[in-house]
């Protein structure tokens, strides 16, 4: 029921533009959009929509697009939904002024239940401006499910990441609504020798039951800035934004 027909989607670069590097300092932003229908956004800047400097990288949990569709808040994209509907698609999203090229949608195994549904992640690469390359992992936990099942999903992602070496960014909604939820995350990415981006206005993390639900991880990088912005008035979930610079610049 409602599973994608076709993934990942792909609308990004043309081959000129492909290997567009990040800049040696970048901005990510990582937000749950909560299925809000941004269709007048295509067109439009993210930060026309919030009070930001333009982020280099976005990293979107519960998107929606439409087919055909081509931009998302004025960027290419790539997407990997976890629901098809007949008008629209539904899922992880990442886009970028600079090159992406997608490698795997991570589609959960299991179902939700009583949604039955899936949840995804989606792996991609990005050209960085010392010549490497950047893995990035966009992120949206299963939920409703016990926590056999959870640890499970987390592994088979983490088995597809294991091999690779590099800077590596891993941001999203992990669902990680309880404390064994989130030490069992904690040690996942301790595996992958992953560092946790820490928000100063943490207050402003969609939490459940006093848990975060949104994180950012992150290796071979130098984090320069972070902070949660506070939008109740868009999404249930808030952005969040972090700068990161390569260590040679």
């Amino acid at each position: 029921m409602y599973k994608p027909k076709f993934t990942p989607l792909s609308h990004a670069h043309s081959p000129e533009q492909a290997d567009h590097p990040l800049p040696g300092c970048f901005t990510l932003l990582t937000w749950n959009l909560q299925k809000v229908d941004f269709s007048h956004y295509i067109h439009r800047p993210i930060e026309t929509l919030l009070p930001i400097r333009t982020p280099h990288l976005l990293s979107l949990q519960e998107a929606a697009t439409r087919p055909m569709q081509t931009k998302f808040f004025d960027l290419p994209y790539v997407m990997a939904p976890n629901i098809q509907t007949k008008k629209q698609h539904f899922g992880v999203l990442t886009a970028s002024a600079s090159g992406i090229t997608p490698h795997h949608q991570c589609l959960t195994q299991t179902r939700e239940l009583g949604m039955i549904t899936h949840k995804t992640a989606l792996i991609t690469s990005h050209p960085l401006a010392d010549g490497s390359w950047l893995t990035h992992v966009n992120i949206h936990a299963i939920n409703f499910v016990p926590h056999t099942l959870f640890k499970k999903e987390l592994q088979l992602l983490w088995s597809k990441l294991a091999h690779l070496d590099g800077p590596m960014i891993v941001s999203g909604d992990f669902n990680t609504w309880n404390r064994t939820r989130l030490k069992t995350m904690c040690e996942a990415t301790k595996q992958l020798n992953l560092t946790k981006v820490d928000y100063p206005d943490s207050h402003n993390i969609k939490t459940l039951m006093r848990q975060p639900l949104d994180h950012t991880f992150y290796r071979g990088l130098i984090l320069t800035d972070s902070g949660a912005l506070s939008v109740p008035e868009i999404s249930d979930h808030n952005p969040l934004i972090a700068t990161f610079c390569l260590p040679s610049i």
